[in-house]
């Protein structure tokens, strides 16, 4: 067995960390993304020491979808250093899988050691109300693609990780904390499509029959290479829509941003937390 992680083929990662180190000393334990219209989920809970827009990191592209910032914040929530992104690439958009998996390999290239992936979905099965926190315990991957694909072990070997992507400390944690905080919550498994359609109702009929509890366009080309990179990886899904209610990505972002505050309080609740996990050597 290859010791180590895995790591993809350039240095973009690395040369991002870099410019980030002229601006900031934050050294972060998590990283946090936060997807379409949880931008403010940090709120005034977080301490900022500074601010970088994608533009400035080298290989990030701009973002082109509404409700996503396209910004990093190096800070603290309740005492705990934080990267955090505010918005993600998207496969929908055209990026290439490796896109999206730049947002966790700077996290890790600045230290982080936990990965905090946050997104806004619709239900694919019945009794889930809109504005539920959903805490994955898997996912399932229809988008197509797969984002280490080009990743090899140090000995040259492809990027063959296990498949137990989710932490399940981590998501005992958030649920624990949620409870305490009489925030609605449930664990479930995540379907990632590729988009931008939203999905038919023949199509959310299969997630269901597969084992689909929520369904999304992202996370997975983030979640993928954290755990790759040997990060412990949570996922906090927004519910946006039950099952069969009409969707636009108007409703995902109002709804996401009504629930916004819930996430932050679960995320300055949780973060403090946080077990401690090793980083291997990449």
């Amino acid at each position: 067995m290859s010791a180590g992680p895995a790591g993809p083929p350039d240095r973009l990662a690395e040369s991002a960390a870099a410019v980030v180190r002229t601006r900031s000393v934050v050294e972060p334990r998590a990283g946090i993304v936060l997807g379409s219209g949880l931008g403010p989920a940090l709120g005034a809970s977080l301490r900022i020491d500074d601010t970088l827009p994608y533009a400035d990191l080298p290989g990030f592209p701009a973002i082109t979808v509404p409700g996503h910032t396209g910004e990093l914040v190096l800070g603290e929530i309740a005492g705990v250093p934080i990267a955090g992104f505010r918005g993600r690439f998207h496969l929908y958009e055209g990026h290439d899988p490796d896109v999206p998996a730049l947002l966790p390999r700077l996290a890790h290239a600045l230290g982080a050691d936990t990965m905090i992936l946050t997104a806004a979905v619709g239900a694919v099965v019945p009794d889930l109300i809109a504005g539920t926190a959903v805490i994955l315990r898997d996912h399932l991957n229809f988008t197509g693609s797969v984002p280490l694909v080009r990743w090899r072990f140090a000995d040259g070997s492809p990027a063959f990780v296990s498949a137990r992507i989710y932490d399940p400390t981590l998501r005992a944690l958030a649920l624990e904390s949620a409870a305490a905080l009489g925030i609605r919550a449930t664990e479930g498994v995540y379907a990632a499509m590729r988009g931008p359609a939203y999905e038919t109702p023949a199509e959310v009929e299969m997630l269901a029959r597969a084992g689909a509890t929520v369904v999304g366009m992202s996370m997975v080309p983030e979640s993928l290479p954290a755990h790759a990179l040997g990060m412990r990886v949570l996922g906090i899904c927004s519910l946006t829509n039950a099952l069969s209610e009409p969707v636009t990505h108007e409703d995902v972002l109002r709804v996401s941003m009504s629930t916004a505050a819930a996430i932050g309080r679960l995320l300055v609740d949780l973060l403090p937390r946080l077990p401690r996990k090793e980083l291997q050597d990449g």
